[in-house]
């Protein structure tokens, strides 16, 4: 056992009233070498003293290269009197070391004998308070009107008149699918992408409308499928050989430029704007169909 070992217990005060509670603070010191064990605790120090709560053992390196392991206990005691607070026995590195005994003062709670003892009050009955029945119940009074006026906002919101906006997305909606994708592609055409360099964003955006109108208008999931599988798909369509062999080919020149880094011709970028425009007036339906598209 190291010469700087030691243990130490302190109390806060030795002296509390029934039922006060007081803490009992315990200490090891220690050489990392050295090994503790500390000892055994019930719920009582003995039959006059309580152990209320336990803070468990922490484990800290002092100053002076010592380990120090600190432990709080919270004690208390419901019987007046002077009660001994006994040794803690500790065994550092297999010694024996023990902490001194403590005295604890219980006191009673001093009585005032010139106050004559009273009888029970009957049961008074409170007169309705709004302002205490408001305090009351306030959460589910506020909750209440937040959810009301969550209704009425969107009660506004679905009642109200379609503004400007939602006016023109719906004629948007009602035009011809041809229209709208006819629409697209000279929007696209406008933007001049090939021509500032960006193939890659002008075939994409150009065969997304393409399978965009053939997934509409022929109802085959042509976003999702691969060029392959559409062409495949196509096969059974009411689009005749030349008109397959004429989105092939536009299919298989973009997958080209944004899978291959392929750069086309000028005459390549502007013959897939031509031959999508006749693509999608050839194939569209007429106005004799149910479809009416």
């Amino acid at each position: 056992m190291g010469q700087n070992s030691y243990v130490d217990v302190r109390m806060d005060t030795a002296v509390i009233r029934i039922g006060e509670q007081v803490k009992l603070h315990l200490e090891v010191s220690y050489t990392t070498k050295e090994s503790v064990q500390w000892p055994a605790l019930s719920d009582t120090l003995n039959r006059h003293v309580e152990i209320v709560k336990d803070s468990g053992i922490d484990t800290t390196q002092a100053s002076n290269g010592l380990m120090r392991q600190v432990r709080t206990l919270a004690i208390t005691s419901f019987d007046s009197g002077f009660w001994a607070v006994p040794p803690f026995r500790f065994l550092v590195n297999g010694a024996p070391m023990e902490t001194e005994a403590l005295l604890l003062e219980v006191r009673t709670v001093p009585l005032d004998t010139a106050l004559t003892l009273r009888g029970i009050h009957d049961i008074q009955v409170l007169p309705f308070s709004v302002q205490y029945w408001i305090r009351q119940h306030a959460l589910w009074i506020v909750g209440g009107a937040a959810l009301l006026a969550a209704i009425i906002t969107m009660l506004y919101f679905l009642l109200r008149k379609k503004s400007p906006v939602q006016q023109r997305q719906a004629a948007q909606v009602m035009m011809p699918l041809h229209h709208r994708i006819l629409a697209a592609l000279s929007d696209l055409d406008k933007q001049r992408l090939w021509q500032q360099g960006d193939h890659k964003s002008y075939h994409s955006r150009l065969t997304d409308l393409l399978r965009g109108y053939i997934e509409e208008r022929f109802r085959i999931p042509a976003m999702e499928s691969t060029t392959d599988e559409l062409v495949k798909e196509l096969r059974i369509s009411p689009l005749n050989g030349e008109q397959r062999m004429q989105l092939e080919n536009m299919l298989r020149l973009a997958d080209m430029v944004k899978f291959a880094k392929a750069v086309p011709s000028p005459q390549e970028n502007e013959r897939m704007m031509t031959e999508a425009t006749r693509f999608v007036t050839e194939t569209a339906q007429r106005p004799m169909s149910t479809d009416h598209a």
